[in-house]
């Protein structure tokens, strides 16, 4: 189960955005209701991705690539295609992971930790996390051409596991151009570790078959 989770965690995660080039967003107000405006008229997205994921102890990345799905209200899959063929699926209160031709499922709705989780990676994948609750510290950024949204977890289950999630947005439509989930720093770490996914080609309320996110 824990496998599962922080497997989860490190899949689930976008961006090298410098600060320095960034400002405060003025009206957070106005931005959060533009964002659940813009949600608000996504059905589904489809696009492709690419995923870099850094393990300091390594000192280097490990670079991986696919297909995303999501479809609303809480439907989600990230079908890597390369090096390896693997899934991860949420649909509903279920997550599941395959690997190796290996299927673990849980039920999110039994594990209060797995249900946080399920919500964040749900929020973050469809750019609607507006109103992600008070477990949650939201500050807001704008450059020339995209916002940055970074999320800090305030509750010690999810700091386990996500040390800080940086959401980068297109500005025209509030679509999810990269995630990036920083992971707490570990003992005898000078970095952390990071998953940072890059999505392009993305395609928005068009019909994704229902196939897609079976979990069984």
């Amino acid at each position: 189960m824990k496998k599962v989770l922080v497997w989860a965690a490190m899949a689930f995660a976008s961006l090298s955005f410098s600060l320095q080039a960034a400002e405060p967003v003025s009206d957070v107000a106005d931005l959060k209701a533009k964002m659940q405006k813009a949600a608000a008229n996504v059905s589904s997205i489809q696009s492709d991705f690419t995923q870099e994921k850094y393990v300091s102890a390594m000192g280097n990345s490990m670079k991986s690539s696919g297909k995303f799905y999501y479809q609303k209200e809480d439907k989600v899959k990230l079908e890597y295609l390369t090096p390896f063929k693997q899934n991860l699926v949420m649909n509903g209160n279920k997550l599941m992971m395959e690997m190796n031709g290996k299927k673990n499922i849980m039920d999110a709705s039994a594990n209060p930790m797995a249900g946080e989780l399920k919500k964040v990676i749900s929020a973050c994948m469809s750019g609607d996390i507006a109103n992600m609750g008070e477990n949650y510290q939201l500050e807001f950024f704008v450059d020339g051409a995209n916002y940055l949204v970074k999320i800090t977890p305030k509750t010690a289950d999810i700091k386990k596991f996500a040390q800080q999630v940086d959401l980068y947005l297109d500005k025209k439509d509030f679509s999810v151009v990269k995630m990036k989930m920083i992971e707490p720093l570990k003992k005898g770490q000078s970095k952390n570790d990071y998953t940072e996914y890059t999505f392009s080609n993305k395609k928005l309320n068009e019909k994704v078959a229902d196939s897609i996110f079976v979990i069984k």
